[in-house]
């Protein structure tokens, strides 16, 4: 049973899986690229016919003399009628069934290769969503905490202007700092409101199921980081797009044998067995039916195709020189892509450093500022300077942190390992 009301990542995940409508097709055009393999399957099956016919003729009339001269009436068989059984089977046409059945085989691991990048681009989407929603709820804590400390300054900012110690200015001055952070509060809950709707429409979530997230389970944000050669490697074998590029190479080349089959002739073997009245066999024809079996084989060969062929052999030829580039651009673009995420990661290591040297230099301030503020050796802006820096490098602390995830599940991806 699912908790909405503390959503976690892996049930949002199997509820995208299931519900997201993206899936869904992709699944269905995987179905029916394997019902289209198996339906190239039947090719190699003989064809079955069954024919029957009855007809009325008149007695045929002979013009010796010319079509306005008086013409010679002759009585014949006048009802004819048939009962034909025939069938055919293909013997060689050249490689074109086989080779088309591997293309049908090619494109469905093409469409579980789309569905498994489908699912997986699904899975970061998620992942971003919950990772929005975490950095929102940890700047409303942040805030929350920030008002409980406005509130403690204003009391004590009271106390020194009931005692004659500061100007009724410096209370307001306190109280609007208050101010401002219930207004950040806010938009930070409209925010989270937002972001989770966001998320409900992803997962296809009926509007009226109340839905809140859980992030307990969300990558750590000092995760460790592999080495880049390994990550490319990996990334190399498993990446969908590269496969799904190779693969097509495989259908071009196909292609090229099926087009090079028009070179080469096709032989059906074949039979029919028929039932037949009157009997025409004879001449004169006898009033009386008839049973007749043949069996044999056919070759055709398209004499056209020595010079039609000659522009689609040169097309199929540049097809797969074009599919082997973009083999390689592909695998460029893909080895760059490791490169920037990988570096984006190291990137979020220093600027956490950075951020939690900021906060200890913020505070200390914060600390030095607060203690000439209550000996009356600094001004309350210089004290509201001070408290709005801290707040602003925790922020940003928090900010740092969280991209780090971001930046973590974004190589995962990158590498095929999400």
């Amino acid at each position: 049973m699912i908790d909405y009301q503390h959503l976690s990542l892996q049930e949002a995940i199997e509820l995208g899986l299931q519900n997201n409508k993206n899936i869904l097709i992709s699944h269905l055009k995987q179905n029916m690229s394997e019902t289209k393999e198996k339906d190239l399957k039947m090719e190699r099956l003989p064809d079955i016919e069954f024919h029957t016919s009855y007809t009325q003729v008149s007695n045929l009339f002979q013009h010796e003399n010319g079509v306005f001269g008086k013409a010679t009436e002759y009585n014949i068989i006048n009802g004819m009628y048939d009962f034909t059984l025939s069938a055919s089977i293909p013997v060689y046409m050249g490689g074109r069934i086989k080779n088309t059945e591997k293309k049908a085989f090619i494109d469905t691991e093409i469409s579980k290769l789309q569905t498994h990048l489908d699912e997986r681009t699904l899975k970061m989407e998620i992942i971003t969503a919950f990772l929005q929603i975490h950095h929102l709820k940890e700047q409303q804590d942040l805030i929350s905490q920030k008002m409980k400390e406005d509130s403690v300054n204003i009391k004590q900012v009271k106390s020194l202007k009931a005692n004659g110690v500061v100007t009724f200015n410096e209370v307001l001055r306190t109280s609007l700092q208050l101010s401002n952070h219930k207004m950040s509060w806010t938009e930070l809950d409209n925010d989270i409101q937002i972001a989770e709707h966001k998320l409900k429409t992803i997962l296809f979530i009926q509007d009226h199921q109340e839905m809140h997230v859980n992030t307990e389970d969300l990558i750590s944000d000092n995760a460790e980081i592999p080495y880049i050669n390994e990550l490319t490697e990996s990334a190399l074998a498993k990446n969908e797009n590269i496969e799904i590029t190779k693969k097509n190479l495989s259908v071009k080349e196909l292609d090229q044998k099926i087009v090079r089959a028009n070179y080469l002739p096709k032989i059906t073997a074949g039979g029919e067995y028929f039932i037949k009245y009157p009997n025409m066999m004879f001449f004169p024809p006898e009033p009386y039916a008839y049973r007749l079996g043949m069996i044999g084989v056919n070759l055709t060969y398209p004499i056209e195709s020595l010079y039609k062929n000659k522009y689609k052999m040169q097309e199929a030829k540049e097809n797969i020189d074009l599919a082997k580039l973009q083999i390689e651009e592909k695998e460029e673009g893909l080895k760059h892509s490791v490169y920037e995420a990988y570096k984006k990661l190291e990137e979020t290591d220093q600027k956490v450093k950075i951020a939690e040297e900021a906060i200890n230099q913020a505070k200390e301030n914060y600390r030095i500022v607060k203690t000439k503020y209550a000996n009356k050796l600094s001004l309350i802006t210089e004290l509201i300077d001070a408290d709005n820096t801290y707040l602003e490098t925790q922020s940003n602390l928090i900010s740092v942190k969280i991209n780090r995830q971001l930046k973590y599940y974004q190589l995962q991806y990158t590498i095929g390992n999400l």
